[in-house]
């Protein structure tokens, strides 16, 4: 089985849905430490050819080191009418937009107290409409031991996957070696950014995925299935 892994972050881009699709199963990271102003709590959209960040804001006075799983959302904060009318604002005229905003739109406003369950929901809702059927595990049900790759390697024995796919990303980290010794296939994600009418004169990468979504519609789940491939890395079990 391969397994992949990634924190619950704030309307990913392509890239992580990609992943997510290359994957037998996935697995939420919840349980390790938030980082502020991070992707776990931003992300960008295009607005007439610029991007627009949103960020979502959260409760950290006296909360060091806190886990991304017990990171507060900001209670009295606007943000979600904010988010909801940047978005409408940047892809009203896009030709999918009615397809997808509405639903969308209520997952953002809906009462949720912690960040990571609101990503989470996102990002199940957007794998809903990518046509993703992978199963989605979560490092909290486990018991994860260590930092880094001795963590991921646990977490592996614990879902019971002999393969691993992390991007490139991870490569400053990734000790190929020790996840073979272990009896895990380290693989690599092989992404290439597709590109797709986004109704402006110079396209724009690495956005949230609904900019694909809003622009491309149904194709959006093909497209992000054909935007990379795993490929083994340099030590085998």
């Amino acid at each position: 089985m391969l397994l992949s892994i990634h924190q619950p972050v704030y309307l990913p881009g392509i890239i992580l849905f990609n992943k997510i699709a290359l994957s037998d199963a996935f697995m939420f990271l919840g349980h390790v430490p938030f980082s502020k102003q991070s992707w776990q709590q931003r992300n960008r959209i295009n607005v007439q050819g610029r991007e627009l960040f949103l960020s979502v804001p959260v409760v950290t006075a006296d909360r060091l080191g806190q886990g991304i799983d017990e990171v507060l959302i900001a209670p009295k904060d606007p943000w979600a009418r904010k988010h909801v009318g940047s978005i409408r604002q940047a892809y009203a005229k896009r030709p999918y937009f009615n397809d997808y905003f509405p639903a969308l739109a209520d997952e953002i406003t809906r009462p949720h107290t912690h960040l990571a369950d609101l990503n989470r929901a996102l990002i199940r809702l957007i794998m809903g409409w990518l046509g993703i059927a992978t199963p989605v595990l979560e490092s909290r049900d486990h018991e994860p031991e260590g930092h880094k790759t001795d963590m991921l390697i646990t977490l592996c024995q614990a879902a019971g996957a002999d393969h691993y796919v992390s991007n490139e990303g991870a490569r400053a980290y990734i000790r190929e070696d020790d996840m073979a010794a272990a009896g895990i296939r380290h693989c690599w994600q092989e992404f290439e950014h597709p590109v797709y009418d986004q109704g402006g004169a110079e396209f724009v990468p690495n956005l949230s995925v609904i900019d694909l979504l809003f622009n491309t519609g149904p194709a959006a789940g093909e497209i992000v299935r054909r935007s990379g491939r795993v490929v083994p890395g340099a030590f085998a079990p």
